[in-house]
């Protein structure tokens, strides 16, 4: 039994025929961040070096000020078992760094997650830090609106990821080493 269908209205402007599918499809545009963590895959692959640091990496891997990530933790209300575990995850996160940063597409990587990580540090939780909350209150706005929007960015966009595979505790390491170059502070210093 044949059926006929009958189009005249809504014509089809586009078609897409896929023969033999060698990679990953997109139907939509892919983003920047999907894109460098595919090219990630491939300079690891290819062992394609990038011998210099981006300037986007630079600004981060650069310490501002003299107040180390134990002491602005303490200052924020952290308890010694939570800065032992901080400092661990720290600098788990660090060794990851150290290993990736011969890729230009890791780097590039890092600079925006470290980007997004402050930006929304700055957005959610400096402004209860500034009216005194309690530190569960500000470890809690980390997780929701700090560290959750990351793990999330990186589940979507880097789902074809091979190499970095952060996890939460990655993403709370480099919180904690932003911390400890002084991009992020627990405590209203300014206040003081």
């Amino acid at each position: 039994m044949s059926q006929q269908v009958e189009n005249t209205e809504n014509q089809i402007q586009n078609q897409l025929n896929i023969g033999e599918n060698q990679g990953a499809i997109y139907l939509t545009k892919q983003t920047r961040f999907s894109k460098r963590f595919e090219k990630l895959n491939k300079e690891v692959a290819s062992d394609e070096r990038y011998e210099g640091t981006m300037e986007s990496l630079k600004y981060y891997l650069t310490k501002l000020d003299g107040i180390d990530m134990p002491t602005k933790l303490e200052d924020g209300g952290f308890k010694k078992s939570e800065i032992i575990d901080a400092t661990r995850k720290k600098e788990r996160y660090a060794k990851k760094l150290e290993l990736n940063r011969f890729f230009e597409s890791a780097q590039w990587i890092d600079s925006q997650l470290f980007g997004k990580i402050k930006m929304d540090f700055e957005a959610f939780v400096l402004p209860l830090i500034n009216k005194g909350a309690s530190k569960n209150e500000i470890f809690k706005e980390v997780v929701i609106k700090v560290v959750q929007p990351v793990l999330d960015l990186i589940n979507i966009e880097g789902e074809s990821d091979e190499v970095l595979n952060y996890n939460a505790d990655d993403i709370f390491g480099m919180v904690y080493y932003l911390t400890g170059q002084c991009h992020l502070n627990w405590k209203d210093y300014d206040s003081l």
